[in-house]
């Protein structure tokens, strides 16, 4: 024990920088366990869809839902979940699927359909952009 403290006396910026990286690590952790909901790329939400028949909610805006969306999501803007003015509790038990354009959007509405009492919400990380990235089809209104 000796050791250790003439070690943190002699190197104080190696012990302050280990302990910094254990904070972040830490912290990371932490947001990683409290997350209430999960992420999921592109081949799990087509598993999702197919295998448990989980419904993909899109939050843009209707004029970029029309011009291309998932086939079979229901369009659901974001200023609709975070008002109240969703009305979707028929789907508290299903699995949904969460996207938007990038992924960031829907990580807000993925955190309000979890608070507000469902129980399988996953989140399509890169969103849209990733669905055409992986060349996987969309559907006009």
């Amino acid at each position: 024990m000796s050791q250790l403290v003439e070690f943190a006396g002699n190197h104080p910026f190696m012990v302050l920088m280990f302990l910094a990286a254990l904070f972040l690590f830490l912290n990371a952790l932490y947001k990683e366990k409290s997350q209430t909901h999960q992420n999921v790329n592109v081949d799990q939400l087509t598993r999702l869809v197919n295998q448990q028949n989980a419904q993909v909610i899109d939050v843009r805006p209707k004029e970029a839902f029309d011009q291309g969306h998932i086939v079979n999501a229901i369009n659901l803007p974001l200023s609709d979940i975070t008002e109240g003015k969703a009305k979707i509790n028929k789907l508290k038990k299903k699995p949904v699927v969460v996207c938007c354009q990038i992924g960031k959007s829907s990580q807000t509405a993925s955190k309000q359909l979890t608070d507000a009492g469902f129980e399988q919400v996953f989140n399509l990380q890169g969103g849209i952009n990733a669905w055409i990235s992986d060349k996987l089809p969309l559907t006009k209104s």
